[in-house]
């Protein structure tokens, strides 16, 4: 079966890197795609966040990451997809998850199915990622190695100081 794994990925987690972990091992391919919302802001460009994702799942044979500036479900009839999975941290997250889901499925059949953080990355998100990365905090422990490489050289940043800062 063919899952979808939308995201901005502003940046990539470790969070999100779980769920897609997890996909990867319950479903034969699994398509990664950073989406644009034009309503939104983002840190990084779009070829930047597909590079950290790119990055992040590098070694899993049936991850294909993408990119997408139309809609998710234009996106699933295009690749014949029939899943969508969204990872969920909280209520607040499935609060917001679920009305596009009712669209997703009412308007091009394509069902939405969550996966629960696992609770030592439910306190993660890119929003965190960002305020730390704009205030000049670690964010080692927060993105998978690789995207941590590029996200701070797309910022201007020097090299990747492992223990959690630049060089």
């Amino acid at each position: 079966m063919r899952v979808l794994l939308p995201g901005s990925y502003d940046p990539v987690t470790l969070g999100h890197l779980d769920i897609i972990k997890r996909c990867s091992e319950k479903y034969g391919e699994v398509f990664a795609v950073v989406f644009v919302n034009p309503d939104k802001k983002y840190m990084f460009g779009a070829e930047d966040r597909v590079r950290m994702l790119s990055a992040a799942v590098r070694g899993l044979s049936n991850v294909t990451v993408g990119y997408s500036g139309g809609l998710v479900i234009d996106y699933c009839r295009d690749n014949g997809i029939s899943l969508i999975v969204k990872g969920i941290r909280n209520e607040k997250d499935l609060a917001y998850e679920e009305p596009m889901a009712a669209w997703n499925l009412e308007h091009g059949g394509v069902r939405t199915e969550y996966m629960r953080a696992d609770v030592k990355y439910s306190g993660i998100s890119s929003t965190l990622v960002r305020e730390r990365l704009l205030s000049g905090g670690s964010v080692s422990e927060l993105i998978p190695e690789g995207a941590l490489e590029i996200a701070y050289q797309a910022l201007g940043g020097g090299d990747v100081d492992h223990s959690g800062g630049t060089v």
